[in-house]
């Protein structure tokens, strides 16, 4: 199949593979933990039935989680034409680093072990830190840079959260995060191959590498959803919870905490950590002041854009008003 007939057919079918997050299974286990949660929560916050409590109606017909549908198809298309050309893979990136170490640095002097079962489990854990590390990163920078502010704005435009915002990037955003992914690939695994020449592979599940894998089986669904999920205190401090990122996305508050993916040291390290288990979940979206598109396909596409470069050139370049929305319902 050519390259860019399969990037474009991509978005149809990667909703049902195990590399994402809404992969039934996953979505299965989210139910679960959401389930668990009414079940310790229902005598003080939840008065409806569990079934309405999982799908409430107002919130899975909602004119946003109507845009997210159609978003994730159009999204994924123009991403397939923008990527396409600069289509560049992780293993050809390791070669290079790998062959420029070897190069100017020399042979690493490490003795590969005959059992190489705990290098395979230092790649898989390493692969997982870094991209982690680098996702809070190109997150945090998208927040703090004007500009990429303005792309990042189609993301927190949705009024309320399904598991379908996740897909709710400009494509411009989905592009950096995926040369991010594979530069990042590519220089543990440059790294790992000049360090210990030979044979070397990720553990995976399902062909997902492991770690990942077994992070969203464990409710990575719930951040971009209305279950306001808090892991205890302790825990909180390690790994990102649903509300934490819920929090990430709150309306009336200026958003500069929670900017994790999977882990919350990060956060914690860097001083931006908001911790979720005393907190009440907030309303989502932007304020009037910040949306820089309406809720059409077309304007998401080009008015951040727009907005983006007035921010570049320092003047307006005709950015178009949103109309006012109806807030969001509470489920």
């Amino acid at each position: 199949m050519p390259p860019l007939l399969e990037s474009l057919i991509e978005p149809f079918v990667a909703l049902f593979g195990p590399s994402h997050r809404v992969h039934l299974p996953y979505l299965l286990c989210s139910v679960g933990f959401v389930t668990l949660a009414w079940i310790v929560a229902r005598r003080r916050v939840a008065r409806a039935s569990l079934g309405r409590w999982l799908f409430p109606r107002k919130l899975f017909f909602h004119a946003s989680s109507r845009f997210d549908v159609a978003w994730c198809v159009v999204r994924g298309l123009v991403h397939a034409v923008l990527v396409w050309p600069f289509r560049v893979g992780a293993l050809g990136i390791a070669m290079a680093i790998a062959g420029f170490a070897l190069e100017h640095v020399g042979r690493s002097g490490l003795v590969a072990p005959a059992d190489r079962t705990w290098l395979f489990v230092a790649f898989t854990v390493a692969l997982f830190v870094a991209d982690d590390l680098t996702r809070y990163g190109v997150h945090r920078t998208m927040h703090a840079v004007p500009a990429l502010w303005e792309i990042h704005k189609v993301h927190h435009s949705a009024d309320l959260l399904t598991p379908l915002t996740l897909y709710r990037v400009h494509p411009i955003e989905s592009a950096l995060n995926q040369a991010r992914g594979v530069l990042t690939a590519g220089l543990v695994t440059g790294v790992f191959v000049w360090l210990y020449p030979g044979k070397l592979r990720a553990i995976e599940i399902f062909g997902v590498d492991a770690i990942g894998f077994l992070w969203t089986m464990a409710g990575a669904s719930l951040r971009h959803s209305h279950a306001f999920v808090a892991w205890p205190a302790p825990l909180e401090r390690i790994f990102v919870s649903p509300a934490q990122h819920q929090l990430h996305h709150a309306k009336f508050a200026k958003v500069s905490s929670n900017y994790g993916s999977a882990l919350a040291i990060w956060d914690l390290l860097f001083g931006t950590l908001r911790i979720a288990t005393r907190e009440r979940p907030p309303r989502v979206g932007l304020v009037r002041a910040e949306r820089n598109h309406e809720r059409t396909l077309i304007s998401a596409l080009v008015d951040p854009v727009r907005a983006s470069l007035s921010r570049i050139v320092g003047h307006d370049l005709g950015r178009r008003s949103s109309p006012p929305r109806t807030a969001a319902p509470r489920p």
